[in-house]
C-alpha cells in the first residue's frame, strides 16, 4: 500500500511518504510526511504556550500532548 499525505497533495506537492506491507496492494492510505508533522507540532507547541499564559493549560494542554503521541507513530513511517 502507497502512504500519501494529503496536505502535499492538496497543495500540489509530490505525497507519496512511503510504503506499508502488503506492498502489493496498490490501494492508498493515509498519513502525514516530516514537513507537515513538524509544522503541526509547531502549531501544537504554540497552543500550549499560549494557553498556559492565558490560564486555561492544564485541560488543553493535557489533550494537545495526548494527541503528539499520534506523531510518534508517523515517526516510525519514515522511509
Amino acid at each position: 500500500m502507497k502512504i500519501v499525505c494529503s496536505w502535499c497533495r492538496q497543495e500540489g506537492k509530490t505525497e507519496l511518504v512511503g510504503e506499508k506491507a502488503p506492498l502489493d496492494d496498490a490501494r492508498e492510505t493515509h498519513g502525514i510526511c516530516v514537513s507537515h508533522r513538524h509544522a503541526v507540532q509547531a502549531r501544537w507547541l504554540a497552543s500550549i504556550h499560549i494557553a498556559s499564559n492565558s490560564g486555561v493549560a492544564t485541560e488543553l494542554s493535557s489533550v494537545l500532548f495526548r494527541w503528539t503521541g499520534l506523531l510518534n507513530v508517523t515517526k516510525k513511517m519514515r522511509p
